[in-house]
């Protein structure tokens, strides 16, 4: 069709006339400046795009995924852990034990041999941390906190998070709240667990960590948790996150408005905890002189991020598998009612936790097979160093990939079969688990955090069975978020659960 319109445009420029030379001339002019016009219109973004993503000289010669392929993953919304899958772990397959990988519009080395990644996260001199502010455009989840400082900042803001943390774990009110959830699933039904659990653990770290009852599971749409969940998902938009240059071009002020919302929401908070302060973690920092507003702010926000959201991940994903694996479920409940019946007791006590051997098998593999973090934050070389077989020149962005250590071949045998047993009777080498990350910055909660997960299923072993409904999306496998952290976590997780009544 475009060959006859053409002619048409030939004819009825000449008017039907014999041509002229110049008549020629006039209309290849024409002809060809409209084809310039539109071919400039379609390449320049490409050329501009191929200029964008281009590999840096000094990274040439690295093993790379294509960024393309990368591109493609973020528009589809694809969850991290299947990008990781599908485009990073056939390189950890093949021995190699670096890629380089385009992610939120800058060049990054993805670290996948787990001796390298425990290296670098012992080297915090070497290796200091990278903020996410550096890729986004959003004061949210960064700054000047007690994950992304460096240097005397971090260890100022880390002295009054391990102070709180030090007290002995707070188990009576896991099981007070753990209650709380079983009002809501009362004699059993089908239920979004994803969001229960999401609720259940922020409150818990509102109550035994902020000094503030959020009330997460009792309150509806203008809760913490939903404002939270809707800053995440304007935050995860495929485009900004492939380019984020856009957001300085094109600024998303809604996205702003509501990010800032947020942040005066915890700055309200702070000040309300001013008045009243007491023996919790939001009250040593509240009592730290040293730290500005900014600092309070900002780690109370990411407090609030890593206190409930990873660990009612890892939640929904031990309740995922535990429904997808009956046997172990009751294998399970077998072992929680034998220590609840011998310690005389119906509820798990701090003693009790240290019988949940197979229990806790279970919360270990769910951890390793769909660890909440599947990529811990990134570091920075300050000097030129050699990782495997490559140089890495100074400041360069080194990423550890957790789901790659979890689920390379030669790491672990059988990696994406959900096996327990593992865990049991077996020393597994350090720097092969590391769902709370490995080094002297591993996360500080992680003891606070397996307690409250043992806690809440134990509990929910001995009070209810639970399977998937018919035709969940999860049937086949666990189905995690999009986002922009890279965050493993269950999305829209339906659970059917059945009371037991012995």
């Amino acid at each position: 069709m475009g060959r006859y319109s053409t002619s048409i445009n030939f004819f009825t420029f000449f008017d039907l006339r014999g041509p002229s030379l110049l008549d020629v001339t006039a209309f290849l002019g024409k002809f060809l400046g409209q084809y310039y016009i539109l071919a400039a219109v379609v390449l320049l973004p490409v050329l501009f795009i191929q200029w964008y993503i281009a590999v840096p000289a000094q990274l040439a010669h690295l093993p790379r995924v294509s960024p393309f392929a990368t591109m493609w993953s973020y528009a589809r919304k694809e969850s991290v852990d299947r990008r990781v899958k599908r485009l990073i772990l056939p390189f950890a397959e093949r021995g190699e034990p670096v890629v380089l990988v385009y992610m939120l519009g800058k060049w990054g080395v993805h670290v996948l041999d787990p001796d390298l990644v425990r290296m670098i996260c012992h080297d915090m001199v070497k290796f200091p941390k990278k903020n996410y502010q550096d890729h986004l455009h959003f004061s949210f989840l960064s700054g000047p906190n007690v994950v992304f400082s460096n240097g005397e900042m971090w260890k100022r803001h880390s002295t009054s998070v391990k102070a709180a943390f030090d007290r002995e774990i707070p188990v009576h009110r896991f099981v007070t709240l753990a209650y709380e959830v079983f009002e809501q699933i009362a004699e059993g039904g089908v239920y979004c667990f994803s969001e229960l659990v999401q609720k259940y653990t922020l409150d818990v770290v509102g109550t035994t960590l902020l000094g503030h009852n959020f009330q997460a599971l009792k309150s509806g749409e203008g809760s913490f948790v939903a404002h939270f969940n809707q800053v995440m998902n304007s935050i995860a938009t495929p485009t900004r996150l492939i380019f984020p240059f856009l957001d300085d071009w094109f600024p998303r002020h809604d996205v702003i408005a509501n990010v800032n919302a947020l942040n005066e929401r915890y700055d309200k908070t702070l000040q309300m905890k001013k008045q009243e302060l007491g023996l919790d973690l939001l009250s040593y920092l509240l009592e730290d002189a040293s730290l500005c507003n900014e600092e309070l702010i900002s780690n109370f926000s990411i407090l609030f991020s890593a206190g409930h959201d990873t660990t009612s991940g890892a939640i929904a994903s031990c309740v995922y598998f535990l429904a997808k694996y009956p046997e172990y479920q009751t294998q399970a409940r077998e072992e929680v009612l034998r220590v609840l019946s011998a310690a005389d007791h119906s509820d798990p006590s701090l003693q009790d936790h240290t019988q949940f051997n197979f229990l806790y098998a279970c919360i270990k593999e769910a951890l390793r097979i769909n660890s909440p973090i599947s990529l811990l934050p990134a570091r920075w070389t300050t000097e030129p160093i050699t990782l495997g077989k490559y140089t890495i020149p100074q400041g360069v962005s080194l990423v550890p990939n957790v789901y790659a250590v979890h689920h390379c071949s030669k790491v672990w045998a059988e990696p994406e079969t959900f096996d327990p047993y593992r865990f049991i009777g077996k020393r597994v080498r350090p720097g092969h688990h590391i769902p709370f990350g490995t080094g002297p910055r591993q996360c500080v909660a992680r003891q606070f955090s397996l307690y409250e997960q043992r806690t809440l299923l134990a509990m929910l072993l001995k009070n209810y069975e639970w399977s998937l409904p018919e035709n969940s999306h999860h049937e086949d496998w666990v189905m995690n978020e999009f986002g922009a952290f890279g965050l493993s976590i269950p999305h829209e997780l339906d659970i059917k659960f059945k009371r037991r009544n012995d």
